[in-house]
C-alpha cells in the first residue's frame, strides 16, 4: 500500500511540476518582453487594408498570437521531455532497490533501455513541430527545432551516462555475489 501511495503522489507532483511550467511560461509571455521576443519575428504594424490601430487584424497581433501558440508547443514538449526524464529515473530506481538477482537486474535494464531514448525522440518530435510552425514564424521554428533536439540530447546523455552506466557497472562489478 505504501509504493501505491508514494507512486501516487508522484504523479501528482509531477502533474503540478508540469502545470506550473505552463503557468510561468504563459504568465512570462504576459508580462515581460523577452518571452514574447524570442518567439516572434520582429513586430510589423503594417495591416492588409484598412483598420483601426490596436485590432486584432493588425499583423504585429497576429505575429504576437502565432509567438503564443509556439511558446505553448515549445514549453508542452519540453514539460514532456522532463516528464519521460523523471519516469526512467523512477525505472532505474525500481530497479536497483529491487532485490532481484544480478543476471535479472541486468535483464531488466537491458529492457528499460527504451526509456533512455524518450527525451530524445520528444525532442525529434519537437523538431518537426518545428518546422511545421515554420509556416507561421521562421524564428520561433527555430527556436522550437533546435532548443527540443538539444534539451533531448542532454536528458538522454545525463540518464544514459548518470543513472544507467554506473548502475550496470555496479551490477557487472558485483557478478554473483549480490542476491
Amino acid at each position: 500500500m505504501k509504493k501505491t501511495g508514494s507512486r501516487i503522489l508522484l504523479v501528482i507532483l509531477l502533474i503540478l511540476a508540469v502545470a506550473g511550467f505552463l503557468y510561468l511560461m504563459n504568465y512570462l509571455f504576459d508580462h515581460t518582453e523577452v518571452v514574447p521576443g524570442i518567439f516572434s519575428g520582429a513586430a510589423r504594424e503594417q495591416v492588409f487594408g484598412r483598420v483601426e490601430a490596436g485590432s486584432e487584424a493588425t499583423i504585429a497581433a497576429q505575429d504576437r498570437a502565432f509567438a503564443r501558440i509556439a511558446m505553448f508547443i515549445f514549453s508542452t514538449i519540453v514539460a514532456m521531455q522532463f516528464v519521460a526524464f523523471a519516469v526512467a529515473v523512477a525505472v532505474v530506481a525500481g530497479i536497483r532497490r529491487s532485490g532481484d538477482a544480478v543476471k535479472l537486474r541486468l535483464k531488466q535494464l537491458e529492457n528499460a533501455d527504451i526509456f533512455f531514448d524518450v527525451p530524445l525522440y520528444i525532442g525529434l518530435f519537437g523538431t518537426i513541430s518545428g518546422f511545421l510552425v515554420m509556416v507561421f514564424s521562421t524564428q520561433s521554428s527555430l527556436v522550437i527545432a533546435y532548443s527540443s533536439t538539444l534539451i533531448g540530447i542532454i536528458l538522454s546523455l545525463i540518464l544514459r551516462l548518470g543513472l544507467l552506466y554506473p548502475l550496470r557497472r555496479k551490477l557487472l562489478c558485483s557478478g554473483g555475489d549480490e542476491k
